[in-house]
Formats: structure tokens, sequence, C-alpha cells
């Protein structure tokens, strides 16, 4: 019985652990966005292709569609974190990504140049 409870125990911490340890850093967001925002625009007229190449995208930074909602509805639910995010975005990108990330953030998708 002792057994049992310590394994319950165990499992229980393990999973408190990987549950508050995300699995997308603001800075892994941003490289996904940036590499995102380049499929999208090389791929606008091809939205099958698109498809195709956001997969492997996803596969490349072993993260699912989940993840990116996940982080997403996070954000929903933490928008004080917006600030933190368009700020590594910005100087990264500059004003233009600013922008596309704000457009993004009220929208739910990128915007259209």
């Amino acid at each position: 019985m002792k057994k049992l409870l310590l394994w319950c125990l165990l499992l229980s911490a393990v999973g408190c652990a990987i549950a508050s340890s995300p699995k997308l850093s603001d800075k892994k967001f941003i490289e996904i966005f940036s590499d995102a925002m380049e499929l999208h625009h090389r791929y606008v007229h091809a939205p099958d292709s698109l498809l195709v190449e956001r997969k492997k995208l996803f596969k490349r930074h072993d993260v699912t569609q989940a993840d990116i909602e996940k982080f997403l509805k996070d954000r929903g639910d933490h928008p004080e974190k917006w600030d933190a995010l368009i700020a590594l975005i910005q100087q990264r990108f500059g004003e233009n990504a600013e922008r596309e990330m704000k457009a993004f953030q009220k929208t739910g998708k990128t915007s259209e140049r």
C-alpha cells in the first residue's frame, strides 16, 4: 500500500512539473511566428502547399497546433504577457512585425500586407 501511495505521489509531482513547464517559450514562439510569416508570404497563392509546409515547420520545431493554441489561450487569459512578447518581436524584427503581431493578437490571424 505504501508503494502504491508513493508511486501516485511521484506521478502527481512529475505531472505537475510537466504541466507547469510550458512547451513554448516566448523566444520559441517568435521563431515559429517568423518562420510561419515567411511561409505565409511564400505560399500565399498555394494554400495546399502552405498547409504541408506548416506541418513541416511544426515538426521541425517539435510543436503541434495544439501547443500553439495553448500558448495563445494562455496569452488570452493573461493579456499582460503580450507586452513582453511584442517587445521581443519588435526588438528582433522592428515595427512592421510589431504591427503584424498586434493584428494577430486582435484577430487571431496575421494581416495581409
